[in-house]
């Protein structure tokens, strides 16, 4: 797609968080036509932006003037293809496209990098723009990791490698994303709230390689169950993942970073192998992040663990005397394989919170493990953990953060202060009352 081919298109924007605004920013100053419309309330920055810039926009619910001579509707990834104006678009013979389609019509340069899985994604995503910004490439770093993709189609030109992290949110609103390496890490049950099945979910994630060719080349590890067959060169990681075995760094980074290794190849054949020190420069908040050590207790943030998938492989990471923190919102995801799991770990205790923590306590039941407790929030969770020296005390939920917070960084913040409170107490002397002199 050619810029100029937008100029006077009519083009609604469905949903105004990051994404949205990022298109609609895009599409104004490509010439479109913009019309904003979210089902829910704006946020006052979204409304002044588009005041702002005179961008016409509806919300609480999507009314026919969405619909209304529009050219094309363009998703923001919270908005399902299922939603109702979705049909109706559909039905009416509208082209509906996520922002990640667009973003790729937009796109300048065919060397993208699309990388998707249950757990990983964000860390192989820095990982593969940090290995390729250390060979001396042009390479920018986009999607589900933070900025969305539209947003930085200006600054690409057709020498620069894209880095795109993709979510089964953003797959399910593509037609012709087709990335040059496409890595699928790792499939789980998650979503599926939104998606319905595993199966679905598992079908939306292999659509990363739908459209590649024998041209274009599919990382991914041994085993991976894949329901259609990629038309792509595939190659598995697990090969290279055996000359990083060494690395003195968890398992999961060892694994992302063969995955990073082997897409960054494809462009960079004498890349030479990542190193401890590559790996700790990019490891992102909220993975498996040490905090504090408070009397004998090590506090470990793990907030970006939102399924039961991440949680065990966090479990992998830790021996010894374990005290777990678990809950928030469930996502239609069975709890039965971390009980089980966590049978053959030394748990000192378990320290269950928010919307979930009914379900998962029936789960440990059921695996016969009793020591479990109910803790209203993090300042009491820390409290207890506190109780027993030389244990590590993990937040790694299993859940998603929705039920207390608005995201998975809020969370952890959340469980860095309380323990940074605590830590303060620890350290701060009882004040004795004076004695009165006689």
């Amino acid at each position: 797609m050619r810029e100029h081919s937008l100029r006077g298109r009519r083009i609604t924007i469905v949903g105004a968080g990051r994404s949205g605004l990022a298109a609609a920013r895009l599409l104004q100053e490509l010439g479109a036509q913009v019309f904003v419309s979210d089902q829910a309330v704006l946020s006052p920055a979204a409304r002044h932006e588009l005041i702002k810039r005179n961008i016409p926009f509806e919300e609480h619910g999507h009314t026919e003037q969405a619909l209304a001579h529009a050219h094309l509707i363009v998703l923001s990834p919270g908005v399902p293809i299922t939603a109702p104006l979705v049909r109706r678009a559909r039905a009416q013979g509208i082209p509906v496209w996520g922002e990640l389609e667009l973003a790729y019509r937009l796109c300048p340069s065919e060397k993208i990098i699309a990388i998707t899985g249950t757990n990983g994604k964000s860390t192989t995503t820095r990982l593969s723009e940090e290995l390729l910004r250390r060979a001396g490439c042009p390479v920018i770093a986009a999607g589900n990791i933070g900025t969305p993709l539209i947003a930085r189609v200006r600054e690409i030109t057709p020498e620069t490698i894209v880095v795109v992290e993709v979510s089964s949110f953003q797959l399910e609103a593509i037609e012709r994303f087709r990335p040059a390496v496409a890595v699928l890490l790792n499939v789980a049950p998650n979503h599926l709230d939104r998606h319905g099945s595993f199966a679905a979910y598992l079908s939306l994630k292999c659509r990363v390689f739908e459209n590649q060719t024998e041209r274009d080349l599919l990382v991914l590890p041994r085993g991976l169950p894949l329901p259609v067959q990629p038309r792509s060169r595939v190659l598995y990681y697990d090969e290279l993942f055996l000359e990083l075995a060494h690395l003195r760094v968890p398992r999961h980074l060892q694994e992302d970073a063969a995955a990073a290794w082997a897409a960054c190849r494809a462009f960079v054949p004498s890349m030479p192998p990542p190193t401890e020190e590559i790996l700790r420069a990019v490891q992102l908040p909220h993975r498996q992040e040490f905090i504090a050590e408070i009397n004998g207790v090590k506090f470990y943030d793990d907030s970006k663990a939102t399924t039961v998938h991440a949680t065990l492989a966090a479990l992998d990471a830790f021996a010894g005397p374990l005290v777990l923190i678990l809950g928030g919102r469930n996502k239609k995801i069975d709890f039965a394989p971390l009980a089980h799991a966590l049978r053959a770990k030394e748990i000192r205790e378990i320290l269950l919170m928010g919307e979930a923590a009914p379900q998962i306590a029936r789960a440990l039941e059921a695996a016969q493990i009793t020591r479990f407790s109910f803790v209203r929030d993090f300042s009491e969770a820390v409290s207890r953990a506190l109780r027993y020296p030389g244990a590590t005390c993990l937040l790694s939920p299993a859940c998603a953060s929705f039920d207390q917070f608005r995201n998975y960084e809020e969370r952890g913040e959340a469980f860095r202060d309380a323990v940074l409170q605590a830590q303060q107490s620890a350290l701060t002397p009882a004040v004795q009352p004076a004695l009165e002199e006689i």
